[in-house]
């Protein structure tokens, strides 16, 4: 479940936090089970690979349960998101393609993608385009499946008057 705020025009969509929790005590639970097995003086190079592996992705993962750690701010001229604290800057609807679905391989988990057309850096998006047919996307979906954020983004693109 997803938390939408409004003011006034202006949409914010945040993650699902049950689901960041979720992944953030299964990685947890690995890095308990590795530290076990130490304890137990079982431990190998993978209990090792273990506890480092699943405990960078516990860090990573509770950033961003943290307030204010990971939004999507849509707005009448375009929209901005933040990920770990990072906020990108504001893309215009102008400046940016219709949004749709791609799968990112070698995984198949499904992203939000778009072609955005005055990015700086275009080495890296040359090799997104490469990858999933679009030079940027959005870090997550904010609590709905892609499907329905692509159709929210592409309403907002479209009353702004730059759909296709």
């Amino acid at each position: 479940m997803n938390e939408i705020q409004s003011n006034g025009s202006d949409i914010i969509l945040r993650p699902d936090k049950r689901r960041l929790a979720l992944f953030c005590f299964t990685g947890l639970g690995f890095v308990i089970i590795g530290v076990m097995q130490i304890a137990r003086r079982e431990a190998g190079a993978i209990s090792w690979l273990c506890i480092l592996f699943f405990g960078l992705g516990v860090a990573v993962i509770g950033v961003q349960l943290l307030p204010g750690a990971c939004y999507l701010h849509i707005r009448e001229d375009g929209f901005r998101y933040c990920s770990s604290f990072r906020k990108s800057p504001l893309i215009l609807w102008q400046d940016v393609s219709d949004f749709r679905v791609a799968r990112v391989p070698p995984t198949g988990h499904r992203m939000v993608v778009f072609d955005w057309h005055t990015a700086p850096n275009r080495g890296p998006r040359r090799l997104n385009a490469g990858l999933v047919g679009a030079t940027d996307g959005l870090p997550d979906s904010y609590g709905l499946r892609p499907e329905e954020l692509v159709d929210l983004l592409n309403a907002w693109r479209s009353l702004a008057g730059w759909d296709r």
